[in-house]
């Protein structure tokens, strides 16, 4: 049975035609709710569409078309999960260009999304969520080795760049009296349900001589899959425990987890 509980919210979503967005987007239509996605790619945007969403081919680093995009479909949601592949190189493999890919992807489209959501203004009461990484959490949480994302480049801190843009972008909100709540979300493990795990699983599996998905089950234990992550984040929209937190971790079988203390 269709769950209606976002019935007739306007849900734009930013890199939504496949992987983790596609997820979002197909569990937000499932429960009712008017999606948007956003992407650069006709075919994939096509195959959205044939599920039933509106589609806006376009590049979310451009902020003059974020804005627009804001502008025209005036959400109330707004999800910004537009992200670049993986660079994966050691330290002293990469050049600049490469390490930084992530920085001039997800954080240039987090910025662009968060100011296009200022300068609509979006509605008071109304949210934006910025997906980041579980690798965000590398300097801080003790189970997550630092060294044992050597191979990640500058995808960590563009990711742990989107955590803190979001919590920035709540004192503006404040401070502007606008009442847009911006929260990030993290997906806790590696999913080779996506291009980006599928890749970052298989260099390290390499290394260790096993398959990927010998080495997701080692590292994680049971998967983690886009649709499961999908329908998480509905419940974050639809569940008004989820309403003022800034910061939730997406888990395996279980309820999102608030991160920030």
């Amino acid at each position: 049975m269709t769950r209606m509980d976002l019935q007739g919210r306007r849900v734009l979503i930013t890199g939504g035609s496949a992987g983790l967005g596609r997820a979002i987007a197909e569990a937000a239509l499932g429960r009712g709710a008017d999606v948007t996605v956003i992407a650069r790619g006709a075919a994939r945007l096509a195959e959205v569409a044939r599920l039933g969403a509106r589609v806006l081919a376009g590049d979310a680093t451009d902020a003059a078309f974020m804005d627009a995009s804001v502008r025209e479909t005036q959400p109330d949601v707004l999800i910004l999960n537009a992200g670049a592949p993986l660079a994966m190189g050691q330290i002293d493999e990469l050049d600049f260009e490469d390490f930084s890919t992530n920085w001039n992807v997800d954080a240039k489209a987090g910025l662009a999304g968060i100011q296009a959501a200022f300068r609509a203004p979006m509605a008071t009461g109304s949210r934006v969520l910025v997906m980041s990484s579980g690798a965000a959490m590398v300097l801080s949480a003790a189970h997550i080795p630092n060294q044992s994302l050597y191979l990640s480049g500058g995808y960590v801190g563009a990711k742990y760049m989107l955590w803190f843009m979001a919590h920035n972008a709540n004192a503006v909100s404040e401070r502007r009296g606008l009442g847009i709540h911006f929260q990030v979300l993290a997906p806790t493990q590696l999913m080779a349900g996506t291009q980006l795990g599928l890749n970052v699983a298989s260099a390290y599996a390499d290394l260790k001589g096993v398959t990927p998905e010998a080495y997701l089950q080692q590292r994680y234990g049971p998967p983690l899959t886009p649709s499961h992550l999908g329908e998480q984040v509905a419940d974050i929209l639809s569940d008004p425990r989820y309403r003022s937190g800034v910061a939730y971790g997406l888990t395996v079988g279980g309820a999102p987890v608030g991160l920030d203390t």
